[in-house]
């Protein structure tokens, strides 16, 4: 008998926590791992525990930085590492994370085992970061309070002691957790401002400041290689903010304003553009064309087509003797043909 069935798919929440870590790639890039009930750990990659063991022989991931090398930190900045003090090493962090899997999985049952999946001879990886959330309880029995999905961003915060990188743990509900301290610090939106204009949080630290990430280690920094200004951070907070309230981000509102130029290159549109591309966060501005292109194209249209000459592209073929690449954009329109 033939049989009739509709197809249909489940969804599973898998339960995980996050702690501070290093990965490797060429240069040394700060990280959280995410841990999970079911024995996989996230580090830019997910497959099993046997494949964190392996990664971390391989030097992938670490646990201490070597003085002299910089650690980079990603929407922050980069330092040099000195008097590194690191509290794990190769051989005691893996049990240190399997402790933790044993925290949300005491009976270690249901232990993921890695497969490769492909789909028409094509290898399909997946994401494995995880969603921040706080709980909201309608009653102190509630078994299945509601889970409401945070984002977070990377900050220092200023103690007597020195500086904590803290994940600053953001909330639609314009609520604020300082995490990856021993007591996490809840704060509202205007409490966490106040924070930032007595520059108790800041985005940039002084020359041979101590800087603690705990449950990882300290180190003292030297001059940063790079950093983002404060003003900047905000921004891009606020922005993180809208999008956890459902409203496009910046960055979105400026790729739109984009593919509107490019359909109708008017003088208004590019007005329209120029005013969306000044509203992004200025260390996101990169985010707004493609992964070569970055925002030359756009940057172009509003300042001239001068601008190419900053494209690393550009600079490459320059430095080379090879031809020098090209980015189209449609001419503006006169205002006779609008």
């Amino acid at each position: 008998m033939k049989v009739s069935a509709t197809r249909v798919y489940r969804k599973t929440i898998i339960e995980g926590l996050s702690i501070p870590a290093i990965i490797h790639n060429s240069s040394y890039f700060f990280t959280d791992l995410d841990i999970y009930e079911d024995g996989r750990v996230e580090y830019w990659d997910i497959e099993d525990f046997k494949h964190f063991k392996q990664k971390m022989r391989n030097g992938w991931i670490v646990t201490a930085i070597p003085d002299g090398s910089s650690i980079s930190i990603h929407g922050l900045g980069a330092w040099p590492v000195t008097a590194g003090s690191w509290l794990f090493n190769k051989k005691s962090f893996v049990p240190h994370v399997e402790s933790l899997v044993r925290t949300l999985n005491p009976r270690m049952e249901n232990i993921y085992t890695y497969r490769k999946k492909t789909v028409n001879g094509i290898s399909i990886s997946e994401s494995g970061k995880g969603t921040v959330y706080k709980e909201n309880k309608r009653g102190p029995y509630d078994p299945f309070p509601e889970k409401i999905n945070g984002d977070s961003e990377n900050l220092f915060y200023q103690t007597t002691e020195g500086y904590y990188l803290v994940r600053v743990v953001l909330y639609p509900d314009h609520t604020v957790c300082l995490e990856r301290l021993e007591t996490p610090i809840q704060l509202s939106m205007q409490e966490f401002e106040s924070l930032v204009s007595q520059g108790i949080l800041l985005s940039e630290i002084p020359l041979y400041a101590k800087v603690h990430i705990y449950g990882l280690g300290s180190f003292v920094a030297g001059e940063a290689d790079y950093s983002i200004n404060i003003d900047d951070k905000l921004d891009e907070i606020r922005d993180t903010l809208r999008k956890l309230a459902g409203a496009p981000s910046s960055i979105a509102l400026c790729r739109q304003a984009y593919e509107a130029y490019i359909a109708d290159p008017t003088v208004s549109n590019k007005v329209i553009l120029k005013e969306r591309y000044e509203a992004v966060p200025q260390h996101q501005r990169m985010y707004v064309g493609d992964m070569d292109t970055k925002d030359t194209a756009v940057r172009m249209i509003i300042y001239g087509e001068d601008e190419i000459k900053g494209w690393s592209h550009y600079q490459l073929a320059l430095h080379q003797g090879l031809p020098l690449p090209s980015i189209h954009i449609p001419t503006m329109k006169k205002d006779d043909e609008v």
